[in-house]
């Protein structure tokens, strides 16, 4: 049950009202004092001999104008205004608690985060979005502050903005983020382009539906771990491609290595995929092959349909599991290197 009281603005009046409720035993659940000469009391339902009695006690009252029941309190009504808005909005926002923990996100947030609300609530924003450090921004000057991030291999620009409660000391407190998420554009992409000397898809430019879906495929599956063929004619940007999917992934920051395998004999393509055990080919010192030198990082082999059938089955074990062995050595070796393959179509 919620009550409208219109009264004058009298000192001792709420008290009053409020020592009625007492005396007829009714919980008080909230109140609302609105300057204009308004109150608003939350109270549970009552039988309506009761609820006759307590109007009437109400309108006694010296100063209270009128009473009436109404179906929300203000609050209530603008807080359920304000949910449905954020919920319904097109594009995601989540609301994040001062220990870094999300409280409320809506329907595009849940879509984009892949997680039902019941696990979206109490995760911690920081194992969501880990290119974000919160931490860090609320240990600094906490303002507001755009910061472009990857989510499943595509390019979003995040906005957080701090939320302030002001007291009535005019004194304001922190006490909340609200984050929203949009879509890069190819416009903001080109702002920040003079800047970044590392060569990402943001230098790849078309407007035909065919190239925006090669390089959304493209964010994807530079995020992945597995094995990456790239076909193309001859001039049509395949290492360029490649060294963008390097750059995307989690292995921007270890080597990238291109090796081309055209006409290449068996015994030097062997020695500069896998290297060579020292006294080998008169060589006092050993030699690295290209997946030692790349370890951690990215080999891209050139031409790879030129390669023997013999290497071919050599370089397929090395896919596998990630061993093989230097050539004149029995012990193997293993490297964590991401393999990736162009082949010149026609």
């Amino acid at each position: 049950m919620r009550l409208e009281v219109l009264c004058e603005d009298r000192l001792g009046l709420t008290r009053e009202l409020l020592d009625i409720l007492a005396s007829n035993s009714i919980d008080l659940r909230g109140i609302e004092i609105d300057i204009t000469g308004i109150i608003y009391l939350n109270c549970p339902d009552i039988d309506f001999e009761t609820f006759r009695d307590l109007m009437a006690e109400i309108r006694r009252i010296s100063g209270v104008k009128d009473v009436r029941k109404i179906q929300f309190m203000p609050s209530e009504r603008h807080n359920t205004e304000l949910v449905s808005l954020l919920t319904n909005l097109p594009y995601p926002v989540l609301s994040i608690d001062l220990k870094g923990a999300i409280d409320m996100a809506n329907h595009a947030a849940l879509k984009l985060l892949a997680k039902s609300e019941d696990e979206a609530m109490g995760q911690l924003i920081s194992h969501l979005l880990p290119s974000f450090n919160f931490a860090k921004w609320i240990e600094g000057d906490i303002t507001r502050q755009k910061q472009a991030i990857v989510i499943d291999g595509l390019d979003y620009t995040m906005e957080i903005l701090p939320v302030y409660i002001t007291g009535e000391s005019n004194e304001t407190v922190l006490a909340s983020a609200v984050m929203s998420i949009h879509p890069t554009t190819h416009a903001m992409t080109t702002e920040s382009l003079a800047d970044s000397n590392t060569l990402g898809f943001e230098h790849f430019v078309g407007l035909s539906n065919r190239h925006k879906a090669l390089m959304s495929q493209a964010k994807k599956l530079a995020m992945l771990d597995q094995p990456l063929l790239i076909e193309g004619e001859t001039g049509t940007g395949k290492e360029m491609l490649a060294k963008a999917c390097h750059n995307r992934s989690h292995r921007a920051s270890q080597p990238f290595l291109v090796l081309s395998c055209a006409s290449m004999p068996d015994d030097v393509a062997e020695t500069e995929l896998f290297g060579h055990a020292p006294g080998s080919f008169n060589h006092q010192h050993g030699h690295k092959g290209i997946f030692e030198q790349a370890n951690g990082g990215t080999v891209l082999l050139d031409e790879i349909g030129e390669m023997s059938p013999h290497l071919q089955i050599k370089l397929l074990r090395f896919l596998q599991d990630g061993t093989f062995r230097r050539v004149g050595e029995e012990h193997e070796v293993h490297v964590d290197v991401r393999i990736m393959l162009q082949l010149v179509t026609i």
